[in-house]
C-alpha cells in the first residue's frame, strides 16, 4: 500500500467490509463507520471511514481531522448536502442526515 491517504482509505473500507465492521491496525476495537456522502462541488460519490460515538439512536462523528486547523474533505461536503448521506456500521447501511453541532465545551 503506498503513503496517500486515499490508498489508506480504500484499504481500511476494504478490511471493514470484508470483517463486518471491523479493522485492525491503529483503529483495532474502535468503533468505525463508513459515511457516504457527494462532493460538495463535484457531486462526486465519496466513502470516508469515521470513528463515531453512539448517542441514543444517533450516531456521532467529529472532524478532527487528527487535530488539524482545518476540517476534513468530508465535513464540508456533509455541509454542503447534508440529506445526501449514508453510513455504513457493521453490514448495515444507514440513511443519515448531516447536521453540525458545535462543541459545547
Amino acid at each position: 500500500m503506498s503513503g496517500s491517504i486515499n490508498d489508506w482509505n480504500a484499504h481500511t473500507i476494504a478490511e471493514f467490509r470484508q470483517n463486518h465492521g471491523k479493522v485492525g491496525g491503529q483503529f483495532e476495537g474502535a468503533p468505525l463507520l463508513l459515511i457516504h456522502h457527494v462532493g460538495a462541488r463535484t457531486r462526486e460519490a465519496r466513502v470516508n471511514p469515521v470513528m463515531y460515538l453512539k448517542d441514543g439512536d444517533r450516531y456521532l462523528v467529529f472532524a478532527s481531522k487528527g487535530g488539524a486547523d482545518t476540517n476534513p474533505d468530508w465535513y464540508h461536503n456533509l455541509k454542503a448536502h447534508p440529506d445526501e448521506v449514508q453510513i455504513e456500521v457493521g453490514d448495515k447501511t444507514i440513511e443519515a442526515r448531516g447536521r453540525n453541532q458545535r462543541s459545547r465545551a
